[in-house]
């Protein structure tokens, strides 16, 4: 039988959904920067606006474009479970809620 991790405390898991939302909130500023960055590489793109920069870093490195929006998707639903885990419960309050929606057949994406 393969040995169980241990369990978190909901503080702690708090401070992991924190840093996912760093991480992700990070990631999203570099991305941006990186359509400037590369304004070295590819003289054109000074003169472009931010979108076409994007759009043409997008192209030549084949990131998807809606790359910025799902992580921005990402950061705002990994907000919503750090409001709903509270130390008061242990996040049962929050994980008995989106367990009902999802038995109820709503969207796990849904607000």
């Amino acid at each position: 039988m393969a040995a169980q991790a241990p369990l978190i405390t909901t503080e702690e898991l708090r401070c992991h959904v924190t840093r996912a939302i760093q991480h992700s909130t990070d990631l999203i500023a570099d991305l941006q920067a990186l359509a400037g960055a590369f304004e070295g590489l590819v003289p054109e793109l000074r003169e472009a606006t931010e979108s076409e920069r994007w759009a043409e870093l997008t192209r030549i490195t084949a990131l998807d474009a809606a790359l910025p929006d799902v992580l921005t998707a990402v950061v705002e639903t990994l907000a919503d479970v750090l409001a709903g885990l509270t130390s008061t419960d242990g996040g049962q309050g929050w994980l008995g809620h989106q367990r009902a929606r999802l038995d109820a057949g709503e969207d796990a994406t849904a607000a």
